[in-house]
């Protein structure tokens, strides 16, 4: 039987516990003593020291848990988040104490990022658009909304910190060599404006492919990478429509793989808030 994520997390939970019922059995054995109840209580010392050990090891062991469930009995893998938060996690706990077993936390994450990359389900329309991508990573979200009207909503989202973010962006890019075409202003797109014939320009992308009340395929070039940015709407059998918003990236030399590792969090943030944009549901023409 394969083995899971969850699994190993549950066993790093158990190890864990193991070396902290050997590293703390003195102050253990007293608590044992003391009556186990209150006896810790404002302590600060050595025993509040083994009680959250062992509680932060409980805490592995349940996330483990949940987690297996989630592989073996629903057949999913974990969310990409999920690795972000552990790797997260491993940076606060070995940041101010480099001595730790949190470090196994990080093969953890970067494992969970591996599955959801190797796992993302794509729509069979893009495939050829996702042939040998570097990266791909999907949204899905639903919403009652029409195609144009959800891809309205798409490009309209630009609040003032993604703004912000361009203008960080313009300072990385330089340090790399490469340049930012001009900063992208806010506007106001609208279903009717949504271009659909291949070549036209859609704000700074280029439509590549395009099917009305099914999908939208568009595309940018620079000298590092090419990203492609698709919509791809798919019905429920309801008045509810499910968008799958995709991102696949090409890198062209060396600085493709570090520019896009080092936003690769603000790309979600973005494009998670862009989808949840477009599904509003003031969003229905």
């Amino acid at each position: 039987m394969q083995v899971t994520t969850g699994t190993l997390l549950m066993l790093t939970g158990g190890l864990h516990q193991a070396v902290g019922l050997v590293l703390f059995r003195q102050p253990l054995l007293e608590m044992v003593r003391a009556g186990v109840f209150d006896s810790v209580g404002e302590d600060t010392s050595v025993r509040a020291a083994a009680f959250w050990f062992l509680a932060m090891g409980w805490g592995l062991i349940f996330m483990g848990a949940l987690l297996r469930h989630l592989e073996r009995e629903l057949d999913r893998p974990p969310p990409a988040s999920f690795g972000w938060g552990l790797l997260g996690m491993a940076l606060f706990c070995v940041v101010p104490m480099p001595i730790t077993g949190a470090w196994v936390l990080f093969p953890l994450g970067l494992r969970v990022l591996f599955q959801a990359r190797t796992s993302t389900p794509l729509p069979e329309v893009l495939r050829p658009f996702a042939e040998g991508a570097d990266h791909v990573d999907v949204k899905t979200v639903e919403s009652e909304a029409s195609l144009r009207a959800f891809l309205a909503g798409l490009l309209s989202y630009q609040p003032a910190w993604v703004t912000a973010l361009y203008g960080v962006r313009a300072v990385f890019v330089r340090l790399l060599g490469m340049r930012q075409h001009g900063m992208p202003r806010p506007q106001r797109a609208r279903p009717e404006d949504i271009p659909m014939v291949p070549g036209s320009a859609a704000s700074f992308f280029t439509v590549r492919h395009a099917e009305e009340e099914h999908v939208w395929v568009v595309s940018a070039a620079d000298t590092h990478l090419d990203a492609t940015l698709a919509v791809v709407m798919e019905p429920t059998g309801g008045p509810r429509r499910r968008f799958h918003v995709v991102t696949l990236v090409h890198y062209r030399k060396w600085t493709g793989p570090v520019y896009f590792n080092v936003i690769r969090p603000f790309h979600h943030l973005v494009v998670g808030g862009m989808a949840r944009n477009a599904a509003s549901p003031l969003r229905t023409a």
